[in-house]
């Protein structure tokens, strides 16, 4: 078989001859050469004409004397002249030489401070044996203190009690009952019924003794107070206790 009758005869694709440029690619070449050159007429960029500005005209200023505005810049120039700052004073000074010298200790500014005279010393009493101080003692015998007057315990109201407080109060000083020691002022909370009996009496803070709080108690529940009108008032009744609250100590018994 030779080589000739094995090629085919018709192929799919026919090669282009080498050198010839197809007519369909020619034409899209010039179509977009077209496109891009119509595209550059639409949008080209118009920039405005350059305006040339040219420099001010030159002016002169004179500083002519005899304005208010050229005297004080000629005064101002004058004052700033580094010439005359420069030069020596010429004025010569009358009397410069002639001064007086007067030296600073001449003059007397602060007198000094003379120390005061000490006091003469308190003469010691002569010596004394015991013995004669015994007998002076003896002699002088000291007088007895006064006793102290006893303190009465005292009854304050509080809040709306204070306004119908009853002007006679109990003998405070019968209560007696309390031990040797330190005494609390004692409160109670008191409500007053309208006809000005006390109802209800509740301890709040202590006098640290029950059977002294006990006693308040029964003595704060025979007060009458004014009578209002309205429903059950309510205050705080407080007892500061005097010395005679305190029970008599037995003989040989120490005092507090």
């Amino acid at each position: 078989m030779s080589a000739s009758a094995a090629e085919p005869k018709d192929l799919v694709f026919r090669a282009k001859e080498p050198g010839i440029i197809p007519w369909t690619l020619l034409g899209f070449i010039l179509l977009s050469a077209c496109v891009h050159a119509l595209g550059f007429y639409i949008f080209q960029a118009i920039y405005p004409p350059a305006t040339h500005m040219g420099p001010p005209p030159v002016q002169v200023g004179l500083l002519v004397p005899g304005t208010p505005e050229a005297d004080a810049i000629l005064r101002w120039i004058d004052s700033e002249n580094p010439e005359i700052a420069a030069e020596p004073t010429k004025a010569p000074i009358p009397g410069l030489m002639s001064l007086p010298y007067q030296p600073s200790y001449s003059v007397v500014r602060a007198q000094p401070v003379v120390p005061q005279p000490s006091p003469m010393p308190l003469p010691y009493p002569g010596g004394a044996s015991g013995l004669d101080l015994v007998q002076i003692a003896s002699a002088k015998p000291s007088k007895p203190l006064p006793a102290p007057s006893p303190a009465a315990t005292m009854l304050a109201f509080s809040g709306p009690l204070k306004a119908i407080a009853p002007a006679l109060l109990p003998a405070l000083d019968a209560l007696k009952e309390a031990q040797p020691g330190e005494l609390q002022p004692a409160r109670y909370l008191l409500g007053v019924s309208a006809q000005g009996g006390v109802q209800y009496v509740f301890l709040q803070d202590s006098s640290g003794d029950k059977a002294l709080d006990a006693g308040a108690g029964r003595l704060l529940e025979q007060l009458r107070f004014r009578a209002i009108p309205g429903p059950m008032t309510w205050g705080y009744a407080t007892l500061y206790w005097g010395s005679a609250a305190y029970a008599t100590p037995a003989p040989g018994e120490a005092t507090p």
